[in-house]
């Protein structure tokens, strides 16, 4: 990438060739000059309004033009955009906005129909954007909530931050980690962007399929991603097997993302292998994938899958597999992670001394990367983890995750993963409730093979005192339809540990 932020390389690829398209939802196609005018129209606002540069903008994001384009928007007037759950009841939306205490919020004209919402905005006097998704053009309004300008210029600033992004909650409330736009660059420095034979820029040909949720940073990577190197995006709003292998189909897509439990989605459908055939790779992220699925997605469509580690905090990936190392090493290094990407450095230290530890032995990964904010300083992660003598990550657990019952630590994933081997068990999640006698013990909740019958907690425990070490074996278990997932369908450990509260 040049010296222009990727702000203004976004504005810049809007002029190439305005009347094509960008992005595309269900079947209809915005184009550039759509973007152009929300990038332009959100600023003319923020000017009137007195929005000062680094103010938090609240945006309720969700996978369809109109917001992906106020998301970007936000970004290229060098405003801070903190995205806010779309999944959520306008009661939990009103508590994100509280604990944002932002001046700005931008939503659909739909979801400001919330009576929850308005009253919000009216006690607070934010300044509202609402989004026509009728219109793709003029269709940016502002909302009588906000008084005069004085009442907004009391936001409260980020200088420097692009996005303030949430946590993925996997383990309880969200918290909302800052994305600096010079660390952004850093990490979209290596984008190719599109240039003809005389030099020029120009529109990428096939689009980018967006699978994940605008609001988790594997959304926010690919859309960024794609509209900096002048590439369209299709948007699926919610994942679908079927409208996800018609798009993949449609548009021949080569590569594409998809998290754990989309491909066992994909896995348990009738899906016939011809209809991805375009696919050259899949990527995968947010949570551990296991090796048995990943396998058979090989096999039965053969498409590899190139699974990556990352999180919030470190703005992305920072290890993962690559077609070269797939092709180098085939199955022999299944399991893991993959090797860290350029300008990441990875070691392992012992949880206690904080001691380097040598190749093959588990403990605390840290990182040290140039798009994060401490770039010079290594970061401890909450994973174990080990890496072997070619530089492969290996993950076994996270750290504070570990449960102690009584003195013997236990490591939640294994317990799941014992579990995951009955017949009918489709997926378990295990997390710690309190004991007064043991300090802490573990419990399960277990999601059945479909058509499954005669499985009960009782069942389920007498299995488990057959096949794991007693220490592990859950104390209850709660059998339900489908496991609690957050907005990027990781198992949600706080609303699985509710389930017990009872």
């Amino acid at each position: 990438m040049s010296e222009l932020t990727f702000g203004q390389i976004m504005r810049r690829n809007c002029e190439i060739d305005a009347q094509a398209g960008a992005m595309e939802f269900q079947g209809q196609w915005y184009d550039w000059a759509f973007l152009a005018e929300t990038i332009d129209g959100l600023a003319g606002i923020f000017q009137a309004f007195h929005v000062p540069e680094g103010a938090e903008i609240a945006v309720v994001c969700r996978n369809r033009p109109h917001q992906v384009a106020a998301f970007c928007a936000v970004i290229c007037s060098d405003r801070c955009v903190a995205p806010v759950n779309p999944f959520a009841s306008a009661e939990k939306i009103v508590a994100d906005l509280r604990d944002l205490d932002a001046a700005v919020l931008i939503a659909s004209a739909t979801e400001w129909e919330s009576p929850v919402l308005q009253a919000y905005a009216e006690k607070n006097k934010i300044l509202g954007i609402s989004l026509d998704e009728t219109r793709s053009t003029e269709h940016l309004a502002t909302l009588p909530y906000c008084k005069s300008v004085d009442e907004v210029t009391s936001a409260r600033l980020n200088p420097g931050v692009a996005v303030l992004i949430q946590s993925s909650g996997t383990t309880g409330k969200p918290k909302r980690i800052p994305m600096y736009a010079a660390k952004l660059s850093a990490a979209y420095s290596n984008i190719p962007v599109g240039m003809t034979s005389d030099g020029g820029a120009k529109i990428k040909g096939k689009p980018a399929l967006i699978t994940q949720p605008l609001v988790h940073i594997g959304g926010l990577f690919w859309v960024v991603h794609s509209l900096l190197e002048a590439r369209p995006i299709s948007l699926l709003d919610k994942f679908n097997v079927e409208h996800w292998a018609q798009a993949v189909e449609q548009y021949q897509i080569r590569v594409c993302s998809l998290v754990p439990a989309m491909i066992n989605m994909v896995l348990e459908s009738d899906l016939p292998a011809d209809k991805i055939s375009s696919l050259i790779c899949v990527r995968s992220g947010t949570a551990p994938l296991s090796v048995e699925a990943q396998q058979a997605f090989e096999q039965r469509f053969g498409v590899p899958i190139l699974p990556t580690y990352g999180a919030t905090e470190f703005s992305g990936a920072v290890c993962g597999w690559t077609l070269e190392s797939k092709n180098e090493f085939g199955d022999q290094k299944a399991g893991s992670v993959g090797r860290a990407y350029e300008g990441v450095d990875l070691r392992i230290v012992d949880q206690e001394s904080g001691q380097v530890l040598a190749e093959g032995e588990t403990g605390i990964l840290q990182v040290r990367s140039v798009q994060m904010a401490e770039e010079h300083e290594w970061v401890s992660t909450t994973d174990l983890a080990s890496i072997d003598a070619d530089g492969f990550v290996w993950l076994s657990g996270r750290a504070d995750a570990a449960i102690n019952r009584g003195g013997f630590k236990i490591i939640p994933t294994e317990v799941a993963a014992i579990l995951e081997r009955h017949a009918q068990v489709k997926e378990a999640s295990v997390v710690a409730v309190n004991d007064a006698r043991l300090g802490q013990v573990p419990v399960a909740a277990v999601e059945l093979v479909e058509g499954t019958k005669g499985v009960s907690e009782e069942s389920l425990k007498s299995w488990s005192k057959e096949n794991m070490t007693s220490y592990f074996v859950p104390v209850r278990f709660a059998i339900v339809d489908a496991l609690p997932r957050t907005p990027s369908m990781k198992v949600s450990q706080g609303d699985v540990r509710r389930l017990f509260e009872n």
